[in-house]
């Protein structure tokens, strides 16, 4: 390693230990973090006009001597540590006491050659000066309009796997140009003439920006040892490409799993769209580990994967390895399987065309619809595009993928977060959300040309409905069923209009909303279109209350009896128990239930649809109690005290 090769620090805020630039990726779920980094390779892959992109995870050990400038490493960790318990009268707070015993016994297992080390290695377009100074940056400006990725985004966050919070990066070039940088987070300190910011960089010398640059990076000859050695491994098995290297790797915190496990689970739920195309193969090296094994995640055995996951219903616990991975493995399968066998629709939204995959039914028995882009899954949650549009329809999933270079690709990768996992139209102006919201209309009447209507005779769904919340603050402390603390929450109906049956006629007219000061627009009913269905919404009330964490208490009340029913409870897409949230309208999934009529006498009844739909037999006229045990959608946490649900009531073919 060259001697001018070290870690440097600019001046800048003296920030702690557990200052912001470390904060907003302290709870970075493991799945997030190594989605960001296949995204970054797949993008270079992209970039570099490569077919596949293949990306390798290699964990190897790190020895003794391997880390560039261990000893500046130290001297500035030792220095902040001084700086920041002067600052505190000789104490660190907690939260910054931890994370520095943790770096101190990185540093021991590094020294003794105890740690390991995680290699990233891809065939992508590899590092220049622009995209490395970019990844110490913040990423902006740095990808073409068709990446998904961001540099410093999704490598910014890699740095809470490493116990040092130090990452390297290196690049080679199809002409066999090599260049090589680093970065750390530790804490700010004092300096002369100004203190010194919490970031250090590991280059040959800072620079003013002149001329756009702001690093004097190591090349050729003055990379470190453990940089070239992956450089000259990517060099022999694909001409170029980057890798990105995290020292002290700490697993995410588990010392009882494979990395596979993990890295199989996210590539192949997040990236089923790319790896069916073929365009991307994951590979996971981990043969130095005693027991470990290299496993390769490719089109071929893409379906044994999702297969194996299927049977799970919903995303993994906040307190398991997989936090924050989704979607839930029978909703990636579901996606697999619609992109697999689907019918195809492409549709022109007026602002470009999104290639659409069908596969009717959907084998969870619920209608889902999920977006990808890029070849990466985006969320289920598509504003102006919800499952609740199709409820006179049969269950079906959706793949939607916008077209690359169109406008609608573009305002889609707009409107995503940081992350890359949900759409936000807060990130769009005003023409925008319109010319994104009327293409999913689009979509939405393309899907129902292409799926058939449900063959039941009725949809019911309340015009208003009551939520009354217990009076805990964690929405669960009821005393029981249809106790109320506090004050009912009323939740209106979307639809516009009532419609009402004249049963007489075998009419229905359309009732106008009223108007401001309890007016009505318009007094005279007046026609809408005759028909002869049975299948129009009749009155009935539903009343909900939260039970207990993963429990309800419902209330239905009809005006008609029914001799056999499907009853569906949905997340209201508009608010949750505190009025404040915007979630999907989902159909949920039951474990349980319980129904009674009015006399206290239970009901007959099985659960149907993977658990989503309860049919139910023997429903009077009057009220009857149902007790449902539900399982929290994907996406949902601890958050979501108690989401707000809406009963929709079928009448089955006769």
């Amino acid at each position: 390693m060259s001697k001018q090769l070290s870690l440097q620090f600019r001046p800048g805020d003296p920030s702690g230990f557990t200052g912001l630039a470390t904060a907003m990726f302290n709870d970075v779920s493991p799945a997030r973090i190594l989605r960001e980094i296949l995204q970054n390779s797949l993008d270079a892959a992209v970039e570099a006009n490569e077919k596949t992109a293949t990306v390798r995870f290699r964990i190897s050990f790190l020895e003794h001597g391997d880390l560039p400038d261990l000893s500046g490493y130290e001297q500035a960790f030792r220095a902040a540590v001084k700086y920041h318990r002067k600052d505190h009268g000789g104490h660190l707070p907690d939260p910054a006491q931890q994370v520095v015993d943790t770096v101190q016994a990185a540093i021991e297992e590094v020294k003794a050659g105890r740690h390991y080390m995680l290699s990233v290695l891809d065939n992508g377009i590899g590092f220049d000066e622009r995209r490395l100074t970019a990844v110490l940056g913040d990423g902006s400006g740095a990808k073409q309009d068709g990446s998904a990725g961001s540099y410093g985004v999704g490598h910014f966050a890699a740095v809470s796997a490493s116990d040092l919070r130090y990452v390297l990066y290196g690049g080679v070039s199809k002409k066999g140009k090599r260049i090589a940088s680093g970065f750390t987070i530790l804490a700010g300190r004092s300096g002369k003439p100004h203190p010194l910011s919490a970031r250090g960089f590991l280059v040959k010398k800072l620079l003013d920006g002149t001329n756009g640059k702001l690093f004097s990076f190591a090349t050729g000859k003055e990379i470190p040892s453990i940089i070239r050695d992956a450089l000259d491994r990517i060099q022999k098995d694909w001409r170029r490409g980057s890798v990105v290297m995290i020292p002290a790797f700490n697993y995410f915190g588990s010392d009882d799993q494979w990395l596979a496990n993990i890295i199989t689970r996210v590539a192949a739920f997040n990236f089923s769209v790319a790896i069916h195309a073929g365009e991307l193969v994951v590979e996971v090296d981990e043969e130095q580990l005693e027991g470990g094994t290299a496993t390769r995640i490719e089109r071929s055995n893409l379906n044994d994967i999702l297969e194996e996951e299927g049977q799970r219903r919903r995303a993994f616990r906040s307190d398991t390895w997989y936090r924050g991975l989704r979607p839930a493995g029978q909703d990636a399968l579901g996606a697999y399987q619609a992109i697999s066998r689907g019918s195809r629709a492409v549709v022109n939204t007026g602002i470009g065309q999104a290639d659409v995959r069908i596969l009717t039914p959907a084998a969870t028995g619920r209608t889902r619809l999920d977006l990808f882009r890029n070849g990466m899954w985006i969320t289920e949650n598509i504003p102006g595009l919800s499952s609740s549009a199709f409820a006179d329809w049969e269950t079906f999933h959706a793949v939607l993928m916008p077209v690359k270079g169109s406008q609608l690709h573009s305002l889609i990768r707009k409107a995503e977060g940081a992350m890359h996992d949900r759409l936000s139209l807060n990130l769009l102006n005003r023409v925008e959300r319109e010319q994104l919201q009327t293409a999913c209309r689009a979509i939405e009447a393309r899907i129902k040309t292409k799926v058939p209507k449900r063959a039941i005779e009725g949809t019911y769904t309340p015009d208003d409905f009551l939520v009354f919340s217990s009076g805990g603050e964690d929405g669960v402390g009821g005393t029981g069923s249809y106790s109320m603390w506090g004050r009912p929450v009323i939740v209106q109906s979307a639809r516009l209009t009532q419609m009402r049956i004249d049963r007489a006629a075998g009419k229905e007219t359309e009732i106008e909303k009223e108007g401001k000061g309890g007016a009505s627009v318009n007094e005279q009913p007046r026609r809408r279109r005759e028909t002869t269905r049975r299948s129009r919404p009749l009155p009935f009330r539903s009343t909900a209350v939260p039970d207990g964490k993963g429990r309800y208490s419902i209330e239905i009340e009809c005006q008609e009896a029914f001799q056999e029913v499907l009853l569906r409870f949905r997340v209201d897409e508009n608010t949750d128990a505190t009025c404040d949230r915007l979630w999907p309208d989902e159909e949920i999934v039951l474990r349980s239930f319980k129904a009674t009529n009015g006399d206290g006498m239970e009901l007959k009844g099985e659960l149907e649809e993977g658990n989503t739909t309860i049919r139910l037999r023997g429903l009077a006229v009057g009220a009857c109690k149902i007790a449902i045990e539900y399982e929290a959608p994907a996406g949902f946490d601890d958050a979501v005290r108690a989401p707000v649900f809406r009963v929709d009531l079928h009448k089955p073919q006769d």
